[in-house]
């Protein structure tokens, strides 16, 4: 009898590790590129508009649900009041656990965090202002299986942000002065792409 239930609970353990592993991609690595779209609010952002963007990223599956991912993500905005456009820029890093459904195997969630460094840059008249900030953001979305190594992925996060020391750089002469904070700021960001298994 002990045998038996021993026999029973490694075949659960192993149908569930199977069942988490079809949630990530089924090949241990992927890649993934996404487009975005991200709505910015707080004084770091006064007068800015939503703008669209990509991303791309490296992914590390595991059988146990969890994923991680490094990549980069770039949007560009509107400026009230300006014609150039604004832009965030920089790396990130983010956790991934998706969650199995029953049986059902055509649609999986998940829960992301995201911890990023970006870059603010506006150039105007041949003066270029970059602040630098960290930004920490959550949320989730839902893995659709579109075949062995493909999956549609469609997620969004809300995040927040503070940025550092102000630097202007004149290019004309390469001269550059620091002044104030950047301030703060919040996003929301929309994802929609695909993650292909390696």
């Amino acid at each position: 009898m002990a045998v038996v239930s021993r026999c029973a609970l490694v075949l659960s353990a192993v149908t569930f590790l199977s069942s988490t592993a079809g949630a990530q991609s089924l090949q241990k690595y992927s890649i993934q590129v996404s487009g975005l779209y991200a709505s910015l609010f707080g004084d770091a952002y006064s007068g800015v508009s939503g703008g669209v963007g990509a991303e791309g990223q490296l992914r590390v599956n595991t059988t146990t649900g969890w994923s991680f991912g490094a990549g980069v993500q770039y949007t560009t905005h509107s400026l009230e009041g300006v014609t150039e456009k604004m832009s965030l820029l920089g790396p990130f890093f983010e956790p991934r656990y998706a969650f199995v459904l029953g049986k059902r195997e055509d649609i999986f969630p998940y829960l992301s965090g995201r911890f990023s460094i970006l870059q603010q840059r506006l150039s105007v008249s041949g003066v270029t202002g970059t602040t630098s900030g960290t930004t920490l953001n959550g949320g989730g979305g839902v893995l659709v299986p579109l075949g062995t190594r493909v999956n549609l992925d469609a997620g969004a996060t809300y995040g927040y942000t503070t940025f550092g020391e102000i630097t202007l750089t004149d290019k004309s002469n390469g001269q550059s002065l620091t002044t104030g904070k950047g301030g703060s700021g919040s996003n929301i960001v929309v994802r929609v792409g695909l993650a292909i298994g390696l």
